[in-house]
């Protein structure tokens, strides 16, 4: 049915919405600071990915951001005092917020790291086994890793049993984001010989200007990395240098070489999520193991839909915290279920915000909703 005003007719709303008589034009579409990063610095590029039969064959690039090596060995960077593998708290602070990065030393012990990497390799050997295997461009993701150990469930947790340095990876998490932080997806990333180097990028990509970071990740070794089998492409510091230009409104002039993070397995790198940063290239035979924890400010929406992917049985076993840090408590901003939530703060166990029975009874056929009445 036409409407008798002219106003709310499609093509004359269209007519009166020139892209410079819209509200906050600029700021929708505002691309910085990867705009200016990728202008000022052609050795950054997206390498195209390579499957199937053309697997490893792609064009290297000499003096290409992944032609380099670890901070301790770059010319550019050797005389620095990047971060290194620590336990102590002070050290890791410094380190995060000047570098953007931090090294946990031995937050695994090694136990915990063979029960991780056994884990890891059999789920990854079984889903390609099955043909559900999610083929990356560095190799292969197994994704929604709670659905698939025990050993995951507790990682999320960063409970003792499983990351013996917990308590000090948790402190460091609640002093970057603030407490009430929520976990935005668990993933074992397996890099392979032949993979191409993933972009450099940031994984916050909202508020470009913030002064603390939203996000951060958590990327805990399970095997050695370095410069020969992917070890993470990072520019220290860049999350200040980003951050810095959009805030002053300029763009990102000529950034630092990138190098490859290395690190022993069971160490755990807390990222700033400004931070530049990509998979590096697997040069070995060997299977490059990293789990990628991402952690969140609460109201961020998650990029795994938790509520949806978890098997129930992990569901029914999860504790108060595994189910806090997959978003099952709702607040009054977010996650509420047909105004249950509404008045919540978020907290771990909390009834009032509680939203893992809903999902417990929709799996079971037993839930209820409210429609017309």
């Amino acid at each position: 049915m036409t409407s008798k005003h002219p106003e709310f007719d499609p093509e004359v709303i269209k007519a009166n919405s020139a892209p410079d008589a819209q509200m906050y034009r600029a700021e929708v579409t505002f691309a910085e600071p990867m705009k200016s990063v990728l202008e000022n610095n052609p050795e950054i590029y997206f390498v195209p990915p390579q499957r199937g039969s053309d697997w490893g064959q792609w064009e290297y690039r000499p003096g290409s951001y992944y032609d380099t090596t670890t901070g301790a060995k770059h010319p550019y960077w050797q005389k620095e005092d990047l971060p290194q593998p620590t336990k102590d708290i002070g050290r890791l602070r410094r380190d995060l917020l000047r570098w953007g990065y931090c090294k946990i030393e031995d937050a695994l012990s090694a136990d915990q790291v063979a029960k991780i990497g056994r884990r890891v390799l059999e789920q990854a050997e079984g889903e390609r086994l099955a043909r559900i295997a999610q083929k990356t461009p560095s190799g292969q993701n197994i994704n929604c890793c709670v659905n698939k150990g025990r050993c995951f469930e507790l990682l999320i947790e960063q409970h003792p049993s499983m990351v013996q340095g917990g308590p000090l990876v948790e402190q460091l998490i609640d002093e970057a984001l603030g407490q009430g932080w929520i976990c935005t997806s668990l993933i074992g990333a397996i890099s392979l010989q032949g993979g191409v180097p993933q972009a450099l990028h940031q994984d916050q990509s909202n508020a470009p200007d913030s002064r603390s970071p939203m996000t951060v990740n958590v990327l805990t070794a399970i095997t050695d990395v370095d410069d020969t089998n992917g070890g993470t492409l990072l520019i220290p510091g860049s999350h200040r240098l980003l951050s810095d230009a959009v805030r002053e409104g300029r763009p990102v002039g000529k950034l630092p070489p990138a190098i490859n993070l290395d690190a022993k397995a069971g160490t755990m790198v807390i990222t700033d999520g400004r931070l530049l940063h990509g998979t590096g290239i697997n040069r070995t035979e060997s299977p490059r193991i990293m789990m990628l924890n991402g952690m969140q400010k609460p109201w961020m929406r998650q990029q795994e839909n938790w509520m949806l992917s978890v098997r129930p049985e992990v569901l029914r076993r999860s504790s108060a915290k595994l189910l806090h840090r997959m978003g099952y408590q709702a607040t009054t901003g977010g996650q509420t279920n047909e105004g249950h939530g509404f008045g919540a703060k978020g907290l771990p166990g909390e009834t009032a915000g509680a939203t893992v029975v809903f999902r417990l009874a929709a799996d079971a056929g037993e839930y209820v909703r409210v429609g017309e009445l």
